[in-house]
């Protein structure tokens, strides 16, 4: 190429101008190498740029579907809601007040972008974002329990149903119903996850550990919850299930969510239910599986906003799992 454009009829000027802009082209963009049990998610975070910004730029239009050995883009420089965000890892002995003040910022704007929900506790080696795009606040939790519903004189299941902001199929999906339109006066339905996000893990362990620092220059994409192995793992909010096993997160379960996040629970000892299901229906199990064998049992969860930009689940959880 530069042979051909040093024939005569270039200008030096020209060919300086081309090669710089190629070096700047080059430079626009870095290549990672898909591994077993990636995520996209996961590789947006450890190259600090959002998810949709790595979608866009490799021309992948389904978040959920790359491949081993697949060769993406990293782009920087880029208008997405992270390429803009400044990061800080804090240091021992350091508080958030601290923290705000060597920033000109406040506690409570590093709250919102990191869903911190007790600026009292903060830990040495978590990465904070200190400003950019706020993600976290825009997902305010709503808590849900399963409830239950006696059946009225004149009452159908698809009332019912829309009396909880549920589909019909999924309440008669959720109670084993073969045929919707025999159900019965003082019957008992349970109403799973009406009206918002159960908790996955009901009476696991967990606390803040989003940001903590991983191997390989990683950090933290989620919340674990511990429990004793084969504890159920509950579906936070209706959607449809999908089932993968992968290298780093073992066992896995992804939910697109009819509210149009996904989530993601990786670690599980084995599978429950995959396709469609109900908020509260059991989707996996607790265990170890993948690179965390041989840890406690638990599952590595996470909330990709819009099924693209992962952001703190530690909100939804504190709120659900009381």
């Amino acid at each position: 190429m530069l042979s051909y454009l040093t024939r005569p009829g270039f200008s030096r000027r020209f060919v300086t101008t081309f090669v710089v802009l190629c070096l700047a082209t080059l430079a626009a963009v870095s290549g990672y190498t898909v591994q077993s049990g990636d995520t996209l998610s996961e590789i947006a975070g450890k190259h600090d740029v959002s998810t949709s910004a790595l979608a866009s730029a490799n021309g992948i239009s389904d978040p959920n579907r790359i491949w081993v050995g697949q060769v993406l883009e990293i782009p920087t420089g880029s208008s997405s809601a992270t390429s803009n965000a400044v990061y800080y890892v804090v240091q021992p002995g350091e508080t958030l007040g601290k923290i705000a003040i060597k920033f000109k910022t406040s506690v409570s704007a590093i709250s919102a972008l990191n869903g911190i929900t007790n600026p009292s506790v903060v830990y040495a080696g978590t990465r904070l974002q200190i400003s950019g795009s706020n993600t976290t606040a825009t997902i305010a939790p709503t808590v849900s329990t399963a409830k239950t519903h006696t059946v009225k004189a004149g009452e159908s299941l698809s009332l019912i149903a829309s009396k909880y902001k549920l589909r019909t199929k999924d309440l008669a999906a959720s109670n084993s119903l073969t045929n919707p339109d025999r159900i019965y006066v003082g019957q008992v339905l349970k109403i799973s996850g009406a009206g918002g996000f159960v908790c996955p893990v009901p009476g696991g362990k967990f606390f803040n550990d989003w940001g903590f620092p991983r191997s390989g220059g990683r950090y933290h994409t989620g919340n674990d919850l511990f429990a004793v192995r084969g504890t159920p793992v509950l579906a936070p909010v209706a959607g449809y299930v999908h089932h993968l096993e992968g290298a780093i997160g073992g066992l896995q379960f992804r939910l697109e969510g009819d509210d149009g996040h996904r989530y993601i629970g990786s670690h599980l000892d084995s599978f429950g239910k995959s396709g469609q299901v109900v908020a509260g229906e059991v989707i996996g199990y607790i265990g170890d599986s993948g690179n965390a064998k041989g840890s406690s049992p638990h599952i590595h969860f996470e909330i990709a906003l819009n099924r693209t930009d992962t952001v703190n689940p530690y909100p939804y959880l504190s709120a659900a799992c009381k």
